[in-house]
């Protein structure tokens, strides 16, 4: 009786370690108002149809679909509706982890917001952590900014957050309000911006 408690004991310890540091874990215990549209009943659905390798899709409270894209031990890719999505990635800092969370709304473009958690889903000062490019930083060279400083007057931003390391990519995206000639004009001065986490904050490679 005393090794079964023992091995209980051992059991409930890694469990509330993978608790505190997996993303799947995460997902299912987070508060409903990270993720309004989804109960926890329907988060749990979601994780037991991608572990049966089926689609993960389940009815929203808008009435619409959620789709649960992609998890893994620190990545999870989520469609919360038709027009917006969220992705959420695990950083160290400190000894600790971060969840990074950003969220996308799609009309013609895309436009991401970036947020900071600690672990219980609290919401951490995320100002020094990722500090958002101005538009002239995406285009490659000061001239051709001056240049199309009239027509790129919308702040459209897209985030992305990579699946298998801890880097961050930032796209100009409003482009693709423009018109054709235009777009196809502006789009081979503009490039995409990397950025790493460092331990502490994105810095930009």
């Amino acid at each position: 009786m005393r090794k079964l408690f023992f091995i209980v004991m051992l059991l409930c310890g890694a469990a509330s370690q993978v608790s505190g540091q997996d993303m799947r874990a995460l997902f299912l215990e987070a508060p409903e108002n990270v993720f309004p549209l989804l109960s926890k009943s329907y988060r749990a659905d979601l994780v037991d149809y991608i572990d049966a390798g089926m689609a993960a899709k389940v009815t929203n409270r808008l009435d619409g679909s959620c789709v649960l894209e992609e998890l893994s031990h620190d990545y999870l890719r989520l469609a919360t509706t038709a027009s917006s999505s969220m992705q959420a990635k695990l950083l160290p800092v400190n000894g600790d982890t971060v969840i990074c969370v950003v969220r996308n709304v799609k009309a013609e473009a895309v436009d991401s917001r970036i947020y900071f958690y600690d672990k219980e889903w609290n919401v951490l000062d995320g100002s020094g952590m990722f500090i958002f490019p101005s538009i002239r930083d995406f285009f490659v060279s000061d001239s051709p900014a001056d240049e199309w400083t009239d027509a790129c007057d919308i702040y459209l931003v897209s985030l992305t957050l990579s699946a298998t390391d801890n880097i961050l990519v930032a796209e100009y995206t409003m482009p693709a309000y423009m018109n054709v000639d235009e777009a196809e004009k502006i789009r081979p001065m503009l490039r995409k911006l990397v950025y790493r986490w460092n331990g502490g904050c994105f810095v930009i490679q």
